[in-house]
């Protein structure tokens, strides 16, 4: 997954390109909007002190039947009305945010970890893949605003319906994609754990870095918190503006030079033309099943391309 902020800066340029009903839906409920556009990732941070069970589901999510996914959402929002529709719609497009961006900047995060894992043999590579995006994270967010890493906090506060609403969304969508049944009443509270989790890793800062390190040393899996928190800028070139020569792993002949820049370009590009494309069908009230050829992780090497 790209990080948080990441994910919360394409929504907001992408949105300004978006069409009209996507972006009334998002000034309806624009906390749900924000949620959107983390996608998946709230299951990896439900009791994340107690393992994250549902971790694996939010792998799964990333990883299997992006078409179905899809297909399901979009069926769902066609078929409810009045608010829980608005409330749905507004969580679809930003949901489609989070999909765009992951597909185009993990071959690109793909590689660099496996050039890490190469020069660092056993070193864990989900520690190394959370580093990257965090100075992603660090170095996109002062490019593109140029003050201090903000988390707006405040922005994803839903209301007791939109959290009810989106709850029952991703239950459907779990149950019905991955076919596991997991209880709303599991679901609801991922959204808050989440929150409060980033506000630790963008506010904790190197205060926090200390005692994250003891607790890794006491579970020996590598710095997989260390990895998530904002300590400042990266001292490599993360965004890739020297356009170094890299490769999506699922396709190694081809040699990609593209920036983070031009590919956060291209995702914003990928998220308006889907979104202008539902909007069109729930205008009309007919429903395609779109072809999604990349899933979320694309260009994950740890598993063979589907």
């Amino acid at each position: 997954m790209a990080d948080f902020m990441t994910h919360d800066l394409l929504g907001e340029q992408a949105l300004a390109v978006f069409p009209a009903a996507a972006q009334r839906a998002a000034a309806l409920h624009p906390a749900v909007f924000r949620w959107g556009l983390q996608g998946p990732d709230p299951l990896f941070f439900h009791k994340v002190y107690a393992g994250s069970p549902l971790h694996k589901l939010g792998n799964r999510l990333h990883e299997e039947r992006t078409d179905a996914l899809f297909t399901v959402f979009a069926e769902s929002v066609n078929r409810l009305t009045d608010e829980s529709h608005d409330i749905a719609s507004a969580y679809f497009y930003g949901f489609l945010c989070h999909y765009a961006l992951d597909s185009t900047i993990h071959p690109y995060v793909y590689y660099q970890e496996h050039e890490c894992i190469r020069a660092m043999p056993g070193e864990n590579a989900s520690a190394i893949h959370c580093q990257i995006e965090t100075d992603i994270d660090c170095a996109l967010y002062d490019r593109y605003k140029g003050d201090h890493l903000h988390l707006p906090t405040a922005a994803y506060q839903m209301n007791d319906q939109e959290i009810a609403v989106v709850s029952v969304i991703l239950h459907h969508l779990i149950r019905c994609v991955l076919r596991v049944d997991v209880p709303t009443s599991e679901l609801r509270p991922a959204f808050a754990e989440m929150l409060a989790c980033q506000r630790l890793f963008y506010q904790g800062g190197r205060g926090l870095s200390r005692p994250a390190r003891t607790v890794e040393r006491l579970l020996g899996k590598g710095p997989l918190l260390t990895s998530h928190i904002k300590t400042g800028l990266p001292q490599w070139d993360a965004l890739n503006e020297s356009h170094s020569p890299w490769r999506n792993l699922w396709n190694p002949d081809v040699v990609c030079t593209e920036s983070v820049i031009e590919l956060f370009e291209l995702a914003k590009d990928k998220a308006a033309e889907l979104a202008s494309s539902y909007a069109a069908q729930f205008d009309s009230g007919w429903m395609l099943n779109l072809s999604y050829y990349e899933p979320f992780d694309n260009g994950n090497y740890r598993r063979q391309k589907p």
